[in-house]
């Protein structure tokens, strides 16, 4: 019951889940939540009746997501990094993690250019993209909020769009200026795809 009524308030006051509001989900409804953090996106579309597939490599984020979330049958969790291969990868911490490994646990970056990354990493498991969402005949939603790797994997989203709904994209070329030019093909990939309608690129 406590659950129900931080999510309803949460539903009311939360600015994601104002912007996620837009979009319809059915029970057994399939959503990709590519960097998923502590869960709030995972919780709020499992809350809605999907099926969540959550991907979070950062061991202390993903400490909190187990925790959170690792009873909900809806939710699948993957302490796993993305990107365009599978293998063992470098998780670059973010600048101030010291401070707070949970906080400060969504700037860690498997690009090691990223301006707000320190030289501190942690060695992660990484899926490859071409398999997650070879999984699927229908994925209703996907989120991408994987700080910088979205660069890497675009090219794999947009060859299996025809069967993506609704893509939600964050990129970070106008925050580090190490990806301005990765921004630039990024966006004329998604301009120039027959399936450019179904991305959101103002996801925070």
């Amino acid at each position: 019951m406590l659950q129900q009524l931080k999510y309803l308030v949460k539903n009311v006051v939360s600015d994601k889940y104002k912007y996620l509001n837009r979009y319809t989900i059915n029970n057994g409804d399939i959503v990709i939540d590519l960097g998923a953090n502590v869960g709030e996106v995972s919780a709020y579309f499992a809350n809605r009746g999907a099926t969540v597939y959550a991907y979070e490599p950062n061991p202390h984020a993903y400490a909190v997501l187990q925790k959170r979330l690792g009873k909900n049958q809806k939710i699948k969790l993957h302490n796993e990094a993305v990107s365009d291969h599978a293998g063992i990868a470098k998780l670059w911490l973010h600048e101030n993690h010291k401070e707070s490994e949970v906080k400060f646990s969504q700037g860690a970056s498997l690009q090691k250019d990223k301006s707000n990354v320190s030289e501190d990493y942690v060695e992660v498991p990484v899926s490859d993209i071409s398999k997650i969402l070879g999984a699927h005949d229908h994925i209703k939603l996907m989120k991408v909020d994987i700080e910088g790797g979205e660069y890497d994997i675009i090219d794999t989203i947009l060859e299996n769009a025809d069967k993506i709904d609704h893509i939600l994209l964050e990129t970070h070329g106008e925050k580090h200026a190490s990806f301005a030019e990765k921004e630039k093909e990024l966006q004329s990939k998604i301009k120039n795809s027959p399936y450019s309608e179904k991305f959101e690129t103002d996801w925070f």
